[in-house]
């Protein structure tokens, strides 16, 4: 597991947990496939999707609270939006749910910020 204290401030420890929680909590044995509660949230129709948007929307205000700049909010903004997009599509949408792990991506450009900026 990634270790955000060496990274990202303290005070976002909680947000490496929700991250964790929906992008990659279980692992499928064999194959080491990760995923989260995210895909599973979604297969509730259009409630499980709003859902997933608003626990991704909680990461990124926190992220925004603790110095990510608006530019790199941006970019998280569109990567949720496009989880929300795609995955209320039927089918297809869940498959995406599984493999395009929007959250991670945003803890990811948040590290970057503050390795940059630290």
């Amino acid at each position: 597991m990634y270790k955000i204290e060496q990274t990202i401030p303290k005070e976002l420890e909680y947000a490496e947990k929700l991250v964790r929680l929906m992008d990659d909590k279980f692992k499928i044995p064999f194959i080491n496939f990760r995923f989260g509660l995210d895909p599973i949230i979604g297969l509730i129709p259009v409630a499980g999707d709003i859902l997933s948007f608003s626990i991704s929307s909680l990461i990124v205000m926190a992220l925004f609270r603790n110095g990510v700049p608006s530019s790199v909010i941006l970019r998280m903004v569109a990567n949720i939006l496009l989880d929300l997009l795609i995955g209320g599509i039927p089918v297809l949408g869940d498959a995406w749910d599984f493999f395009n792990k929007a959250n991670r991506k945003n803890l990811k450009l948040a590290r970057k910020h503050f390795e940059k900026h630290n």
